[in-house]
């Protein structure tokens, strides 16, 4: 029984991956393309050039709108839904809460699907809209507090977040060429727009080099990364060094305190955990729409 509880456990973090990777991305998409409030006459705008032929702001934003326009604004009312719902039966979500779920999800992430997440402010809303709809459906569970006590023993390991490091990182295919990336930087060049321009590593350049936050026990990382992140301090970059693809330096932006939450400080997260498990029906968001009034481009609420 306590093996499958903590591999529920650890499951559950996962499956924000791919709501997070298949639709805020593509809400923090729209938001960046829109977020200048063009005029209509602005939608001409040339966003690519290919040979002869030109792709327009409008067809790009057509083109998102016809593939992912349903499920972005299904989630868009399924936010304003749960906020509403929150202020309807009196449901709170705190700074706190969000910041802990937020470490705890870092925690578990590799580099790679930290490097496609949204920015925090995006994820943090996704992360409220999930937390509302599991207090609701806490509220109409009754957990023990032996059942309680008994979640919290059995899977403490898995509420200890271990210090993290938020880094970017340049890699380069020869040791010369790591050579010369180091020179730019030396000579003023920004860590972002080295990565861009030089790195190798197609996921992580695209986004200036950023890695996201990597623990520092995580196993999904070459070790020869994790001794170059703890050889300096915020707020500056490694000397080169190699690793299993190459050549790299890391920038590190910041080092994160580990923590180990107490049986108080997740009470609330596992009495909700507890509650989804005893759930014979999933419950979404959408579950609540027919409390509203909703119409939307697609049709009636259904």
């Amino acid at each position: 029984m306590a093996e499958i509880r903590k591999r529920r456990l650890k499951a559950k973090p996962l499956l924000y991956i791919i709501g997070f990777l298949m639709v805020t991305n593509l809400i923090f998409l729209i938001g960046w393309i829109t977020k200048d409030g063009a005029p209509p006459d602005a939608e001409a705008e040339v966003v690519a050039q290919v040979g002869d032929e030109e792709i327009t702001r409008q067809e790009w934003l057509h083109a998102i709108e016809v593939r992912h326009g349903k499920e972005i604004l299904q989630q868009l009312i399924n936010q304003s839904v749960m906020e509403q719902s929150a202020d309807k039966y009196d449901v709170a979500v705190s700074e706190e809460e969000l910041d802990q779920e937020l470490s705890m999800l870092r925690s578990v992430l590799n580099v790679y699907d930290q490097a496609s997440l949204p920015n925090e402010s995006v994820l943090k809303e996704e992360l409220k809209t999930d937390l509302i709809l599991e207090k609701l459906i806490a509220t109409e569970a009754e957990i023990s507090e032996e059942d309680l006590r008994t979640y919290y023993d059995e899977n403490e390991e898995l509420y200890s977040v271990p210090e993290m490091y938020r880094l970017s990182q340049i890699v380069l295919p020869t040791a010369e060429d790591a050579a010369k990336a180091m020179e730019e930087l030396e000579n003023g060049s920004s860590f972002e727009a080295v990565a861009r321009e030089r790195s190798i590593d197609p996921v992580t350049a695209s986004q200036g080099g950023q890695l996201g936050f990597i623990p520092e026990n995580t196993e999904s990382v070459d070790a020869t990364v994790l001794n170059a992140a703890a050889s300096v301090s915020p707020g500056e970059y490694t000397d080169v060094f190699q690793t299993q693809d190459g050549y790299a330096i890391l920038y590190v932006h910041e080092t994160v305190p580990g923590v180990k939450f107490e049986f108080e400080e997740v009470r609330g997260k596992i009495e909700r955990q507890l509650a989804l498990e005893k759930m014979t029906t999933p419950v979404t968001a959408e579950s609540f729409w027919d409390e509203y009034s909703i119409d939307w481009f697609y049709g009636p609420a259904e």
